[in-house]
């Protein structure tokens, strides 16, 4: 074989080596597949919320009090400070209302009810057709049916505070032309004229309890509560939730385990306590503890017994010698 035709069969194996080798490179390709999915990071659940601690108790002094107005399109008028619930809710709320001197509402309605109680100022509050209406006083009280028109204003150099307990949603309707109404279920009893008794009938010098609206029996019941210097309640809850507004003396009011035993708390103070909830009382100093309480439900007072265990209810009677200290 010539050296020619050696090269020449040379460069066909070498041909034949090289093609093998790419169809066996082709045959080792792996076929098209889908792309593998990019994997989606994991979403871990919001944690859930913590339970409440306090169970829904709260307590607000006076300088806590964070006012607004109102209506934001009326910068004159009243500024209103929310310490529990939402007014624009159908539960009940607690407000605090600050209406300025001279102001006046003029006659109007709301849809649903409401618990009123004097803080400071002068103001006044009457339905069409009365006559000779006075001012009020801190610590005088009304129930204002809704749906019944009435008339508000402030009297006097100084803005009109008022606590007040909506039954509902919060709305206002002017009424300008309605003359008169019958009374219904309104009522109004001035601090002055609320008729005392005391808790326990074994202790006159005790307690006293003036009942100024509703049935203490099966509730909702408003009543004003006197405990003198030094009286203390001991460990207690109530079957009910309640409102509670100071109006004179320095109490104490705190919940089992909570901080608040040693607090004087004055004037003005609102707290609310969930029915169920252990708590304490005291009036400190020598002077009388004077509050507002409303309570949905029935009244009542449950000691807490000294194993820890509540020791059964008291003063469901449901009449002005039995009652509860807040």
């Amino acid at each position: 074989m010539t050296l020619v035709m050696r090269k020449l069969a040379c460069l066909s194996l070498v041909f034949a080596f090289a093609l093998g080798c790419s169809k066996s490179d082709d045959n080792k390709k792996p076929k098209d597949e889908p792309p593998t999915p990019t994997p989606k990071p994991e979403i871990e659940p919001e944690p859930e919320p913590a339970p409440d601690p306090t169970g829904g108790y709260s307590l607000t002094a006076p300088a806590d009090l964070e006012y607004g107005k109102l209506d934001p399109n009326n910068p004159e008028g009243p500024d209103i400070a929310v310490v529990h619930g939402n007014p624009q809710d159908d539960e009940m709320s607690a407000v605090f209302l600050r209406v300025p001197a001279k102001g006046d509402a003029g006659v109007h309605t709301h849809t649903v009810g409401y618990h009123a109680v004097v803080v400071s100022g002068s103001p006044k509050h009457w339905l069409p057709g009365e006559k000779k209406v006075k001012s009020l006083s801190p610590g005088d009280y009304w129930y204002q049916p809704g749906g019944q028109a009435h008339g508000d204003s402030c009297d006097g150099p100084d803005p009109c505070v008022l606590f007040i307990l909506f039954e509902g949603k919060f709305d206002f309707a002017p009424a300008p032309d309605v003359k008169k109404v019958e009374t219904g279920d309104y009522k109004l009893v001035r601090a002055k004229d609320a008729k005392w008794g005391p808790m326990d009938p074994k202790d006159k010098k005790g307690k006293q309890i003036a009942m100024l609206n509703g049935d203490p029996a099966t509730g909702p019941v408003a009543f004003g509560l006197q405990v003198p210097g030094g009286g203390e309640a001991g460990l207690h809850s109530h079957t009910s939730d309640y409102h509670a507004l100071v109006l004179a003396g320095t109490p104490s009011h705190w919940i089992e385990g909570g901080e608040g035993e040693n607090d004087e708390l004055g004037a003005g103070t609102y707290w609310f306590q969930p029915g169920a909830q252990v708590h304490g009382d005291t009036c400190r100093g020598k002077d009388a503890c004077s509050l507002f309480v409303f309570m949905p439900e029935k009244l009542d007072m449950i000691p807490k017994a000294a194993g820890g265990d509540e020791d059964g209810a008291e003063g469901d009677e449901g009449d002005e010698g039995e009652g509860e200290e807040g």
